[in-house]
Order: C-alpha cells, then structure tokens, then sequence
C-alpha cells in the first residue's frame, strides 16, 4: 500500500461539501491520506476542462463524495443548493478623476508602512496601478518576467519605461525558468489546480521578492472585467464573482504566504470596483481597454495611453511544454502506477512524446495541460 508521504498545503480559500454528512468541512486532507485520492475521477476532470471558468456551478466533482466549494461558491445552508457569490457594485455619487486617485490613497494607506511591490507585466492593468502609486509618491519595487522573444517584444518595451518609476526593479528571465518547469517539484496539494505553467518562474520570482524584504504585492488581476466589460447605465445587471474573477488565492497560497508574503489583486476590491463601474457607465464592449488608456492618460506612458496592442504568449508557453516532455513522461508513467486510468497509459505517453504542441487548438491544449495537472498533483503526493 502506497502511503503519502509529503505534507499537504491547506487552502483557506478551498473546502468541501460533505456529502454524507450534508455539511461544510474546511479540507479534505485526512481523507486523502487515508486513500481518497485513489477516487479521483479523471474523466469528469476532463470534462470540466471543456466548461468555460466562469461557469463554475455547471461542473462536476472529481470526488463523489466531497464537492469543492472552490474560489466564489459557496453552499447557502438555508436553501440547502451551492451558490455563486456575486456582488452588485454601487453607483458613486460624484466620482470623477481626482475622487478616485483620492479612493486609491485611502486604499493603500494601510500599507504604507510595508515594502510595497508590483508585477511588472507589461500589461495595461498593472501598469496603471504603477502609475497610481508613483502618481502618488508611494515608494514601490517592481518584479517582472521577461524573455528577448520576439513576441514578447511589446511587453519588453513597456517594462523597460515603467521599470525606472520603481525603487528597485528585478526581473526573472523566462529562459532560465520556463514555463511548464520545474513540473516534478509540484506542492503537494488536495486536489489538481491548473496553476502548472507558471510554477517555475513564479518560485524564483517570490524568491527574489523575499530577499528584497517584500511584504505585500500588487497585480492586475480582474481588470479585463472593469475595463472590457459592457457596464450599462445604472449599472443595470451588473454583477461580479470576485474570487473568482479578480482574487489570486491558489499563487497565494502557493507560493506567497508560505514566503511571509501577500499577494493581492488591486481591482478585486469592492471600492474600486464601484468606482470604475461608476467611471464606466454607459460603455459597450471595450476589448483594447480604450476608456480606461483615455482616462488614465495622464499618468500612463504614451505608449500605453496612445497605442493598444494583443499579446500572444503561445509560443512562448508551447516552448516551454516541449521542453518538458521529459518530466511529463515521468509524470505520467508515475500516475499510470497510481491512478490506472487510460489517459496515462502507455499508450497515452507515446502520442504525448509524438505530438507537435505547437499544432495545438484551444482545446486540445485544455486536454492536454489537464492531464498534466491531474499527473503532476498525483505525483506529488508521494513524492520525498
């Protein structure tokens, strides 16, 4: 009998509806160590994939007993059904430009006192919360990935402008922790997460925010729903699920509080939030981000302000999956020991050794990942 033997990371943000018992408990990491991971369902793993995110109250349990009440579910015990938590953003009276660099002041008071930093992405939303914070004159350090590929040249431009607005600016190269690295080293966890692609570059990068003394760090996380989103007049059915669209629990939990550190998304606040919906009332569909480059305009380089531009990441994410087909194979041969499902056969490793990810639709890149996260968390569990 296969006995786990790595510790298992408790995810606040993570509990389970017990079906046996018709309540609520905060993990599952008993169960786990006492053979429940021998049920996990692969293929209902593998047909959630097929679901879009945001749809989360549509997808199955892996476990049939116990049904993850992950990031913005929740079980109402008074109607006894699962439930997304939605918020309905408030108009505010009288917002305008200089009210809301005010709300952004009071925002950032309580860290003040902390070593402040930000992802440097390239990106429009985390740009705009650098050029509040240097607009105003809270000190901060910057942390960005980079790569000298070609299509990351844009980004490349943008943090090379911002990186001088920061006290301090690290950047962690791709090259040297590439996506998909560092696979065979995955925490040992409750249940699989898709969080596989970054954990290479993502560990070095909350290594280097902990030598540098960081305490709390900023990213952009939900702005594509503040800023492409239609938000009608009145704000007329609007509505968000915050942990899931804007929180970035599992990194969090991941990687940055193990390191003494928080990891915060700067939008998921409900103050902000209103603001911008208030700010944006009225506005259609807005895939280039155009209101909020017109609105931000005097704070923002004019190269964010003036121009948009589509990242395109595949390339650089499929380099990185083909370089480790290696691990993977390992991954999966392990788990075929484990799990004995047909998706890890050998069968199944010899057409993922033969096939070219650069070919890959959506999909079948989906399918694909999803297999290595069920691979990746299986193995770790046994892993010394």
């Amino acid at each position: 009998m296969r006995n786990i033997t790595n510790e298992l990371l408790k995810q606040p943000s993570l509990s389970f509806f017990d079906k046996r018992r018709g309540t609520v408990i905060p993990d599952i990491c008993d169960e786990i160590r006492n053979g429940l991971w021998r049920d996990y369902n692969v293929d209902v793993a593998l047909a959630n994939e097929k679901i879009d995110a945001t749809r989360v109250l549509d997808m199955s349990s892996e476990f049939a007993d116990y049904i993850p009440l992950k990031d913005g579910v929740v079980w109402n015990s008074e109607i006894n059904c699962f439930e997304e938590q939605k918020y309905v953003p408030h108009i505010v009276e009288g917002m305008n430009y200089d009210k809301f660099l005010a709300l952004c002041d009071e925002y950032f008071a309580p860290y003040k006192d902390k070593k402040i930093a930000v992802h440097l992405s390239g990106g429009l939303d985390s740009s705009i919360i650098i050029c509040i914070l240097k607009e105003l004159n809270i000190p901060f350090s910057l942390f960005g990935l980079v790569t000298d590929r070609f299509e990351f040249r844009t980004e490349r431009r943008i943090q090379n402008i911002l990186a001088e607005y920061g006290v301090e600016t690290v950047f962690v190269n791709l090259e040297e922790y590439p996506h998909y690295g560092d696979l065979d080293g995955f925490p040992a966890l409750q249940m699989p997460n898709d969080f596989i692609k970054c954990i290479a570059p993502s560990r070095k990068m909350v290594s280097e925010m902990k030598q540098c003394g960081v305490d709390v760090v900023f990213g952009g996380q939900g702005g594509d729903s503040l800023f492409v989103d239609s938000i009608p007049l009145g704000l007329d059915g609007v509505s968000f699920n915050i942990p899931n669209e804007f929180d970035v629990n599992v990194e969090n939990e991941m990687h940055y509080v193990p390191n003494g550190m928080e990891l915060k998304s700067f939008y998921a606040d409900k103050r902000i939030i209103d603001a911008i919906c208030t700010l944006r009332q009225g506005q259609r569909i807005d895939s280039p981000k155009w209101w909020a480059r017109k609105f931000f305009k005097g704070i923002l380089p004019r190269e964010l302000s003036d121009y948009c531009y589509t990242a395109d990441f595949f390339g650089l994410s499929m380099s990185g999956l083909e370089a480790a087909k290696p691990t993977i194979k390992t991954l999966f041969e392990e788990a075929h020991d484990l799990l004995e499902h047909p998706a890890f056969s050998p069968k199944a490793t010899k057409e993922m050794l033969e096939t070219d990810v650069f070919s890959f639709d959506y999909h079948s890149y989906c399918d694909f990942c999803c297999r290595i996260s069920i691979a990746a968390w299986v193995t770790a569990l046994f892993r010394k």
